[in-house]
């Protein structure tokens, strides 16, 4: 057995996160850990990790009794944490990434460059990605940064893996490389603890299945014998019978415009419309300008060229403070570097926006200020021990979660998703479609931009497929189909 944990609990401020978990982990295996938000995955995974202590229970690593007191001692152990959000340094090259605070010395004193470069390269290679040692991580697409954090685990003499949602910044075909690695791995005799919302992936890759729900395991057992509707069951305690709702029909008026807009390399010549009441869906592969065209539309970025018309009047921003005050709201993929003031606590995080709408004379009103953020906790379900808590505590889920409530406080008129559902639960997605489409019905506007094929399929009036910065392909819901989406994505289709 490569781990083998029992009876762990943990709590924080008198909050019981985690209650009495057993959990194990073979060797070749694919071990999936999957839950609500705030169900206690994200704890557990960080109690392996060495990141946080135990309050009860042990553990036993590769046939050992230990204490993880750090993050140190256990990558000494041969376990490597690789985090839903990118943990490298991105103005740092990929083999001083991988041998950041482990560098090969000479004489003890002096880092050996040459053998690091050789040692990132042979990783690299084993993963069959290639790419140059020298090259700067953020020079790196998404997937390549997970293949970077793989690389690093794999030089410090790793076998167990602990992989919090993966694939959630990927693309398909990044999606499937990464599950080869994975493959590859099991056959080696490495252990993954696999964490993801995505349920399809756990009967593609994983083993066995542990459900946690209010920090208690609910069940462990092999993944074949687990239906997906019967793993919701287990997730959630009730029966999710419908995950999307009716569409409606948009019949509204025309609300945004974008004409032959230019933003190179990103995109160029983009031309949409969006109604009253209309969910826009927009996808396309990684690098096709779909999050370019987001920043465009908000004003976090300048276009070269092209127009864009709010109720059929010309707009032109020149910061996404006006894009907010005349009711835009961008809820933008990377919650930790754009969209989120992590050290700041979660009622300040919902009201950040709308701090020109609940002042008096200049003053913040905080009553007014808490009774809008609580609004928000209630109605987006947001776990939290109190409205005053750092939002760095808070699940990844939640976090998201607070990310779109910081727009519904905001009273937005028109709502850019990117990736909006990422890193959230099935029963929380269902719910947050619903709201959706309450906003829609209120006449509000959404963009939808998602990697997500059968989201847009069942939440959008019409879906925009990009490739390679253009728009290559419009459905209406009713045309709309996988093998569309992907065909056109791909380019197959113009």
């Amino acid at each position: 057995m490569l781990l083998h944990m029992r009876g762990i609990s943990k709590s924080f401020y008198g909050v019981q996160v985690l209650d009495n978990i057993d959990f194990e982990l073979r060797p070749g295996e694919v071990h999936a850990l999957v839950g609500e938000n705030g169900a206690g995955k994200s704890t557990l995974a960080k109690l392996i990790s060495g990141a946080h202590r135990p309050d009860d229970g042990y553990l036993v690593v590769n046939g050992k009794p230990v204490s993880l007191y750090s993050p140190i001692e256990s990558q000494r152990m041969g376990i490597s944490m690789i985090y839903q959000e990118s943990c490298l340094v991105p103005e740092m090259s990929i083999a001083e990434n991988v041998f950041l605070g482990t560098e090969p010395r000479w004489l003890r004193m002096f880092t050996n460059t040459v053998k690091m470069k050789r040692e990132t390269k042979r990783i690299l290679r084993s993963l069959g990605m290639p790419l140059h040692p020298n090259t700067k991580v953020k020079d790196l697409s998404m997937s390549e940064r997970h293949v970077v954090a793989i690389a690093k685990a794999l030089s410090q003499k790793a076998n167990i893996f602990v992989m919090d949602e993966p694939t959630a910044s990927l693309s398909d075909a990044e999606r499937i490389r990464l599950f080869a690695m994975i493959r590859g791995f099991k056959a080696e005799g490495f252990g993954i603890v696999y964490i993801t919302h995505r349920l399809n992936e756990i009967f593609e890759i994983c083993d066995r299945v542990t459900v946690l729900r209010d920090g208690k395991r609910v069940v462990t057992c092999k993944a074949n014998e687990l239906t997906e509707r019967e793993l919701v069951r287990q997730m959630v305690g009730r029966e999710l019978t419908q995950i999307f709702p009716p569409l409606s029909s948009p019949t509204g008026n025309e609300l945004l415009r974008v004409e032959n807009m230019t933003r190179k390399p990103w995109f160029e010549k983009i031309d949409f419309r969006l109604h009253e009441g209309e969910i826009l869906g927009i996808t396309g592969l990684v690098g096709s300008g779909t999050e370019g065209l987001a920043k465009v539309i908000f004003g976090e970025m300048k276009p070269e060229s092209g127009k864009v018309f709010w109720h059929k009047e010309p707009i032109q921003f020149k910061t996404p403070r006006q894009a907010i005050d005349l009711g835009f709201g961008y809820v933008n993929r990377d919650r930790i570097e754009s969209g989120l003031f992590m050290d700041m606590n979660v009622y300040r995080n919902l009201t950040i926006a709308s701090l020109k709408k609940i002042h008096r004379f200049h003053m913040v009103q905080e009553s007014q200020e808490h009774d809008k953020a609580l609004d928000a906790i209630i109605q987006l379900d947001i776990k939290t021990r109190d409205p005053e808590q750092e939002i760095k505590f808070l699940s990844g889920g939640n976090q998201q979660k607070v990310m779109l409530g910081k727009w519904l406080v905001a009273e937005s008129d028109l709502y850019i998703l990117d990736e909006p559902t990422r890193g959230i639960d099935v029963a929380s997605k269902s719910e947050l479609y619903v709201l959706l489409h309450e906003l829609v019905n209120e006449g509000k506007g959404m963009i939808v931009i998602s990697s997500d094929m059968s989201e847009l399929i069942g939440l959008c009036n019409r879906i925009l497929v990009m490739h390679e910065g253009r728009i290559v392909d419009e459905m209406t819901h009713g045309e709309a189909s996988q093998e569309r989406i992907l065909q056109s994505a791909s380019g197959i289709r113009g």
